[in-house]
């Protein structure tokens, strides 16, 4: 069993950088409907970060708004590869130290690649994963991005209003 990480581990990360930020405690976030619902805000205020595994066994974490579904197919091909999946249950917490949902776009237990869509980068505060299935954390995507701790991208995605 790998240890995970928790959302003390994020704070303190967190802190050491400088990020501005806001953990929540909420009912229930292990998904982004839940996150939305224990919020009472729409899903256009909450981002996802999904973890992909490539062909090559890298893995690379995409931050997109919860309300959008990644083209992984088009996001592999962009990034050279010749397929992306989706990251089991044991490889998200091998490689980020946290569980699927709860998932941050920083402060991983490995130095991961992470590319946050450029739509997200406007600079307004969203939601994303806190650390596990009860928080949340608020966070400028934007001064993550600028800081250098994830990359801007146009994420393909497959549809409007596809979670």
């Amino acid at each position: 069993m790998v240890a995970m990480l928790g959302v003390e581990d994020l704070k303190k990360y967190l802190d050491s950088i400088g990020i501005r930020y806001m953990i929540v405690e909420v009912p229930e976030a292990a998904t982004s409907g839940q996150a939305s619902r224990s919020l009472g805000i729409g899903l256009e205020r909450i981002a996802k970060t999904v973890v992909f595994k490539s062909d090559s066994g890298e893995t690379l974490l995409v931050v997109v708004r919860a309300d959008k579904k990644v083209d992984q197919g088009r996001l592999a091909k962009m990034l050279g590869y010749k397929k992306l999946r989706l990251a089991t249950f044991e490889e998200v917490v091998e490689d980020t130290g946290y569980p699927p949902g709860g998932v941050p776009p920083v402060g991983h237990k490995k130095k991961l690649v992470v590319y946050v869509d450029s739509k997200l980068l406007g600079g307004d505060f969203y939601f994303v994963g806190g650390g596990d299935d009860k928080h949340l954390l608020e966070v400028s995507l934007r001064e993550i991005a600028e800081r250098g701790f994830a990359l801007p991208l146009d994420v393909p995605v497959k549809s409007e209003n596809n979670a």
